[in-house]
């Protein structure tokens, strides 16, 4: 039998798409299930599971996570953590003109995270690294002009 978990007390049948498929056939121990169910509970909600959360999450490197590597990674936090840099002025600048022109983007946050990454992408291991050695800042223009090659 496929996977199905009912609350009596929501009256809810929460179904998965095997489940659905199956009882799709007026056969199958699922659709018998469904009957008896619908029967002994006239006002049952039926509602399919959807979504499952991912247990573990893969960057384009191959790198496995617990959560999504991005999920704390704020504006705030971008702009935190470039202030304290030796060039914080230069990467605040370029990090300002980049956020303002994102803004017509359908997706703002995703090209500044997308620069952030690009700029900085040991931030998460070695963030201390960025501390002692120095880099220049990847200029906003341009890598405005290779975000919107990628997505046309």
């Amino acid at each position: 039998m496929e996977k199905y978990t009912l609350s009596i007390v929501a009256k809810t049948l929460t179904i998965s798409k095997a489940f659905e498929k199956a009882a799709s056939n007026p056969n199958s121990e699922e659709f018998a299930l469904y009957q008896a169910l619908t029967q002994q509970i006239p006002d049952l909600k039926i509602s399919r599971i959807t979504h499952k959360k991912p247990t573990k999450y893969v960057n384009s490197e191959g790198e496995e996570f617990a959560c999504c590597q991005f999920k704390n990674l704020t504006y705030e936090r971008m702009e935190k953590f470039m202030s304290a840099l030796p060039k914080s002025e230069e990467f605040t600048k370029e990090y300002e003109f980049l956020k303002a022109a994102a803004a017509t983007h359908p997706s703002p946050y995703a090209v500044v995270r997308r620069w952030f990454v690009a700029q900085f992408p040991e931030f998460r291991t070695a963030p201390w690294e960025y501390f002692e050695k120095t880099i220049e800042p990847i200029r906003a223009h341009a890598f405005l002009k290779e975000c919107e090659k990628e997505c046309a």
